[in-house]
């Protein structure tokens, strides 16, 4: 999560998560039947995670601590607009999916 250099990542947080359900799914459903089907229910997964930030998210918004201001507007400053940070960014993520032979750019199984 805190890397050496201060930086933050997930990465590999999020794709434990996403084994461990794939798993889990497996043992009840069996197995995937292609990369496609893997891919498919990883992008799903993915996209409830998501859902279920953007809502802890809003929740935390709705604090009286943030006033009127979404939090989100300040990450959103703080991140930047860098094209090298979300370069670098992305190539670690990319690192970690490929790790565990999740498709991604084409790279993938």
């Amino acid at each position: 999560m805190l890397n050496e250099d201060g930086t933050i990542s997930f990465a590999e947080e999020i794709a434990e998560a996403v084994d461990a359900f794939l798993n889990a799914y497996q043992a009840r459903k069996g197995l995937l039947q292609s990369d496609l089907e893997r891919g498919l229910v990883i992008s799903y997964i993915l996209g409830v995670m998501r859902c279920d930030l953007d809502a802890l998210w809003d929740c935390l918004a709705e604090s009286r601590i943030f006033g009127g201001l979404h939090p989100r507007v300040v990450f959103d400053d703080c991140m930047g607009h860098d094209e090298a940070t979300r370069a670098s960014r992305r190539a670690a993520l990319e690192e970690a999916l490929n790790k565990r032979g999740w498709p991604c750019s084409g790279r993938g199984p």
